[in-house]
């Protein structure tokens, strides 16, 4: 009997212990590079290769090098790094591979461990894809397939080990999905109704009530001990929910490229939009705001302003595309910003005059593995002169979305 069987599509290698899995697992993302100096064999893993020249180079013996060092990039997401130059990851995935580091960058990954990424939904069980070894294909699939055309997420720093256990499961929900196979997509519609289920349940914890607090006016000044920490990770795998409800439901009849939300992702789309407007999560003083400036790192105060950044776009995106199942939903809707008149029925939760913030920052710096402390460092345009109010997206809705105009281009 072997209980612990591989998932990798194509593998369905079974093994007696859960950690020969794990080991087995890992081999599917690394690059053989462990050359045998004495024969023409090559090996995925440094144990192997020792146990080789151990059982077929009895009278040899390895000379062993120091310790080995980690890349930049294996290093931002705590994972393990074979240290050749480029590393087996870093070529399997075609990325630079750069063992430079600097204090900047270790300020980087510090901040992130004194600021943990918490949410109050629950993963379900483990009988679903979550463990290390059942996880890693499908966040590679979310990451390769999925993440292009939805950006939001970090690459770099997204460590499934530290990451809340309902953000992970939404990335391997997503990458299921992604991987555009029967067996793994039914996988993701359970998955998706299962969690759905739980944010719903939990929507008192995490949605903004009507209860919360006046929104602040467009300049009203922020406190100076900083207001309480966003709930990105839980916002960032209910939009994942959101995104794949548009998915599942997807009409190809349907020719303005609208879907009509169920029920259920109705209502969880307007507790998150009213959620972040009350928090004014579209509001660049507030984004800034989250982050001490002159204390956190610079790249630190970059990222997670590009983040809430590529958060907002992203859920504006979605609610361009959907159609809540009841218009009713959409009235007493908080105001991030002076609107252009009432709302029309069926019109969009969000408006281009919501958006008080420039576009995000470059794909390149958002993708970048390597040095990219040392490319923020010193530049205020990262978070000051390229995020003036001039440059917001708001202030294109005069243009775009003009008060005599009822049908919306953007």
């Amino acid at each position: 009997m072997t209980p612990f069987q591989c998932h990798v599509p194509g593998c369905g290698l079974s093994y007696r212990r859960k950690e020969h899995l794990t080991r087995h697992a890992n081999s599917h993302f690394q690059t053989k590079c462990f050359e045998c100096s004495f024969c023409d064999r090559v090996f995925a893993r440094n144990d192997t290769l020792r146990q080789h020249v151990r059982t077929q180079h009895k009278t040899r013996e390895l000379q062993y090098s120091r310790a080995i060092q980690a890349c930049t990039y294996c290093r931002l997401r705590r994972s393990r790094c074979d240290g050749q130059s480029p590393c087996g990851v870093c070529f399997q995935r075609g990325i630079e591979c750069s063992y430079t580091q600097n204090s900047r960058s270790q300020a980087l990954v510090q901040s992130r461990s004194r600021n943990p990424r918490t949410s109050p939904i629950p993963s379900v069980e483990q009988d679903y894809p979550y463990s290390p070894c059942r996880a890693a294909p499908f966040i590679q699939a979310y990451f390769d397939k999925f993440h292009p055309k939805w950006p939001f997420l970090h690459p770099a720093t997204f460590d499934p080990d530290n990451e809340p256990p309902f953000l992970v499961q939404s990335v391997v929900m997503m990458g299921s999905w992604a991987m555009m196979e029967i067996n793994t997509q039914q996988t993701a519609k359970d998955l998706h109704k299962r969690l759905t289920s739980s944010i719903y349940e939990q929507r008192g914890k995490w949605a903004v009530s009507n209860h919360h607090a006046k929104p602040h006016s467009q300049h009203h000044e922020i406190s100076s001990s900083g207001p309480a920490p966003w709930p990105m990770a839980t916002y960032q795998g209910i939009l994942l929910h959101l995104i794949f409800s548009l998915l599942q439901n997807h009409d190809p009849s349907d020719l303005q490229l609208t879907q009509v939300l169920p029920e259920i992702p109705s209502q969880l789309l307007v507790s998150l939009v009213h959620s972040c407007l009350k928090r004014r999560m579209f509001f660049y003083p507030s984004i800034l705001a989250q982050f001490k400036q002159g204390i956190d790192p610079d790249v630190f105060v970059w990222l997670g302003i590009e983040e809430v950044k590529r958060f907002n776009l992203s859920l504006y995106r979605v609610c361009r595309h959907a159609q809540v199942y009841d218009t009713r939903l959409l009235e007493a809707a908080p105001s991030s910003s002076p609107r252009r008149g009432p709302r029309s029925p069926g019109g969009s939760l969000l408006s281009l005059t919501d958006l008080q913030f420039a576009v995000p920052d470059s794909d390149e710096l958002w993708h970048a593995t390597s040095d990219l402390a040392v490319k923020i460092a010193g530049s205020e345009a990262a978070y000051a002169n390229d995020n003036i109010e001039d440059k917001w997206i708001s202030q294109t809705a005069r243009v775009l979305q003009p008060h005599d105009q009822q049908f919306q281009w953007i």
